[in-house]
């Protein structure tokens, strides 16, 4: 376990609901919710916190319209809390708020292109915006998720601030809330005419280029402890960052008999089934194998361990996943890293 740290964090509820707008603090000594507790004893999301803190006072400050950004910092801190104690959904939740509050101060205009903020590093949405005339939008949509595909257009009609496209069973909801745009999808993927899996809802913001957040093994939920993300690291080196890019997301995998108490996770990506499988035990002890890429984009598995008595085989649920992978793609070579 962290050791506590007594510093001031941030109160974000105390924060929002403050007649200055300004962040007052907490004593971790005094937290009591399992969110405020997950943020006193990881030194990350404490300097998440503190960031936060910050940027909302910097964007109150200059937005258009104070009273709807505390509204919305309240319904995030709600999805915030929704968390619990999961770190690796408070560190999303907190990067995807900060890059939200970053861009807010931008003066608002439906004549612009629109990224969207992304949940993970599979997803990703691209929105052209442009007012026609007092009452309608034309809207042009391209969003992925993993290997799937979606793209929609057509035109909105603007109504209170808020502009709805509704085409059969489709129907999205595009609302201004100060500088950032959000779009809401209350239907299937499919009723969109997105592939398995891929939603046009979340946050955008105004820029041409697509959001890269800065995620990592952690934030994704790969690693479960800090310790665990450095040995990765350590392992992988420039791999690291290759993993970052594909992990997908996560299942738990079959509980493994020659590590009895390991936990088992497998990565999937959207349109490409199964791409990696983790295992992990006390003391940071890492087996994992992960599909990758070369420059020419022929696929291979990589095999990484740090316990040495198993670098030269797989321990029985890795045999097992890397059986199923060669059954359909009998030309995978498993490389067995240093």
């Amino acid at each position: 376990m962290f050791a506590i740290y007594l510093r001031h964090a941030v109160a974000l509820t105390s924060l929002v609901l403050a007649c200055t707008g300004h962040a007052s603090s907490f004593d971790c000594t005094h937290a009591t919710s399992k969110t405020e507790k997950a943020i006193c004893t990881d030194p990350y999301l404490s300097t998440l916190d503190d960031k936060l803190a910050e940027q909302w006072r910097t964007t109150l400050g200059k937005v258009a319209d104070p009273k709807m950004l505390k509204t919305d910092q309240r319904q995030w801190l709600k999805n915030r809390n929704a968390c619990g104690a999961l770190s690796a959904c408070l560190r999303r939740e907190y990067l995807m708020r900060l890059t939200e509050l970053e861009n807010a101060v931008q003066p608002f205009s439906w004549d612009a292109t629109w990224q969207l903020i992304p949940p993970g590093t599979s997803t990703s949405a691209t929105l052209v915006t442009q007012r026609r005339n007092a009452t309608h939008i034309a809207i042009d949509i391209s969003a992925g998720e993993g290997a799937n595909s979606g793209d929609l257009t057509g035109v909105a009609i603007l109504k209170d601030g808020t502009a709805v496209y509704a085409e059969d069973a489709c129907k999205l909801a595009f609302t201004p809330i100060n500088g950032v745009l959000n779009v809401v999808q209350t239907v299937a993927d499919s009723d969109c005419g997105g592939g398995m899996g891929v939603y046009y809802a979340g946050r955008y913001v105004a820029s041409e280029q697509p959001l890269k957040l800065d995620y990592d093994l952690l934030s994704l939920g790969l690693a479960r402890t800090p310790a665990e993300d450095q040995v990765l690291r350590s392992l992988l080196k420039t791999d690291y960052q290759k993993l970052v890019e594909t992990s997908g997301s996560l299942q738990v995998g079959e509980d493994s008999k020659d590590v009895p108490d390991a936990q088992v996770v497998e990565m999937w990506m959207r349109g490409l089934g199964g791409i990696g499988i983790l295992m992990s035990a006390a003391d940071a002890q890492i087996w994992l194998i992960f599909k990758s890429y070369d420059d020419q984009g022929h696929e291979h598995l990589r095999y990484y361990t740090n316990v040495a008595k198993w670098k030269k085989r797989l321990p029985d649920v890795l045999q097992g996943w890397y059986d199923r992978m060669h059954e359909s793609q009998s030309s995978l070579v498993l490389e067995m890293m240093p």
